[in-house]
């Protein structure tokens, strides 16, 4: 196996032999004519052109060289921007369009002198070139010993706006650092996105704290960095900078919407049913607490006829809410035949959105250990509340990182909420397939089917949610 070390050594030496052999060249040729003697003007401008470029890849090449990076990625995962030690940076350099046309000039009026033979072009070219290699050296000094530090929280929900503190650290001991660049790469499940905040100065052994925002529409794992501090100071053509290897991570939620009131009491009735055809009852179980009057959306079979009679107006039973229900929700992410990109990305996302509502709803109720989540997708996850305690992210934190797959079947879902049924246990399943896929299992989530059955199934189409579901919060 060949050196990893040989390709960055290979490019130091050609880099090295191409700007003396220009030089040399040209020096030699400045002092003799012999090029211009031998070679006509066609072939004469093109030498001297070659060699110029030559030199000036060259001089490019050890600017930007430095031994090859390691950084290990599971050191980026497990925060190894933490240790200083361990942090790799680049050094970066590049021609603005400003310094772009300054070069120019100075490559014409060096051709200029060395053509014709011209010292007053040859002292112009070295008036302009002492402020460019100034330039250099400056924005050089101005990125050398720096740290970046990242100051943000590890999870959102999709949708919102983050804050995210970036700290520039000055480690010289004399030479303050002026107006600096700091560009943020951020990487996720299906976006890139830029941060970017400006720092005036930086004092030597002290550092200032900058802040930008970020919205992240997508749920997922998000990676922040290698972050990249540049500068121009003070002229503007020539850019120097770091790209420091200063990794974070942050883990973005499914969005919780809001489910119509008389879906979730459609929920909690078809449980109250299920109950009371396995003959339950008790005292932590829905107790009635009061009759009162009919509203837009009771269930009919609530209504308290002899009541609705003497008093002449719909009155309907209202029970006190069971705190002991036990919730099976389970997430099927079935890719979508025939679906264009775009669509299936709709679809799956409403799904985990969907599903991270009914989970939320059912916690803000009964409490995180009475409930259990399933995921089917690229992998079969679970997370039972039982066995997790008080955690109350462990559930969020698999429905952020779900992605669709094809080689869980409905039957094998099926037979899943079959087991883990139990009188006492509502399932929900929110299916990315056509509802009627799964038969006359369970119910669906229309406002018109009847509560008949101990299992939900919900089909995540946007338009057949719509009537009980928006993401729009």
């Amino acid at each position: 196996m060949s050196d990893p070390v040989a390709n960055p050594r290979q490019t130091l030496v050609a880099a090295w032999l191409a700007m003396l052999v220009a030089i040399l060249v040209l020096l030699f040729e400045y002092t003799t004519g012999i090029l211009q003697r031998l070679l006509p003007w066609p072939l004469l401008w093109g030498t001297y052109l070659t060699l110029l470029f030559s030199s000036i890849w060259g001089m490019k090449s050890l600017l930007e060289w430095q031994g090859p990076p390691s950084v290990d990625p599971a050191a980026r995962r497990n925060g190894g921007s933490r240790n200083r030690r361990n942090i790799t940076t680049h050094n970066l350099w590049k021609l603005p369009v400003e310094g772009q046309m300054y070069v120019l000039m100075l490559i014409i009026m060096l051709l200029g002198a060395l053509f014709g033979k011209t010292n007053t072009l040859m002292l112009m070219f070295a008036l302009m070139a002492g402020p460019f290699i100034v330039n250099g050296g400056v924005t050089f000094a101005m990125t050398r010993r720096l740290l970046v530090h990242r100051h943000l929280p590890e999870r959102l929900m999709a949708g919102e706006t983050v804050s995210v503190d970036i700290t520039l650290e000055n480690r010289k001991r004399i030479l303050s650092s002026c107006l600096l660049a700091i560009e943020d790469r951020i990487i996720g499940p299906r976006e890139l996105l830029t941060g970017k905040l400006m720092f005036a100065q930086v004092p030597a052994r002290q550092s200032r704290t900058g802040r930008y925002q970020a919205r992240f529409m997508q749920r997922g794992r998000y990676q922040l960095g290698p972050a990249r501090v540049v500068s121009r100071f003070p002229l503007g053509i020539v850019e120097r900078g770091l790209q420091i290897e200063v990794y974070d991570e942050i883990l973005v939620y499914p969005r919780i919407g809001i489910l119509a009131n008389w879906w979730k009491r459609r929920l909690s009735d078809g449980q109250e049913t299920s109950r009371i055809a396995q003959g339950r009852s008790g005292a932590h179980h829905d107790e009635f607490h009061r009759i009162r009057e009919y509203r837009p959306g009771d269930e009919l079979r609530s209504i308290h006829w002899k009541t609705t009679a003497r008093r002449n107006e719909l009155m309907v039973r209202e029970y006190r809410q069971h705190r002991d229900r036990r919730m099976l929700l389970i997430l099927d992410l079935a890719p979508l035949s025939d679906a264009s990109e775009e669509r299936q990305l709709e679809v799956v996302e409403n799904a985990a959105s969907l599903a991270t509502t009914i989970g939320w709803g059912h916690i803000q109720e009964c409490g995180s250990q009475h409930l259990d989540l399933l995921c089917f997708g690229t992998a079969r996850t679970e997370w039972l509340g039982m066995s997790h305690g008080v955690d109350m992210y462990g559930w969020l934190d698999q429905l952020a990182e779900a992605e669709p797959g094809q080689q869980y079947s409905i039957s094998t879902i099926l037979e899943e909420a079959n087991r883990r049924q139990s009188a006492s246990t509502r399932c929900v399943i929110v299916t990315t397939r056509p509802e009627s896929k799964f038969g006359s299992t369970g119910q669906a989530g229309g406002r018109d089917t009847p509560a008949t059955t101990n299992i939900v199934v919900v089909e995540a189409d946007p338009a057949k949610t719509a009537e009980f579901f928006t993401r729009e919060v």
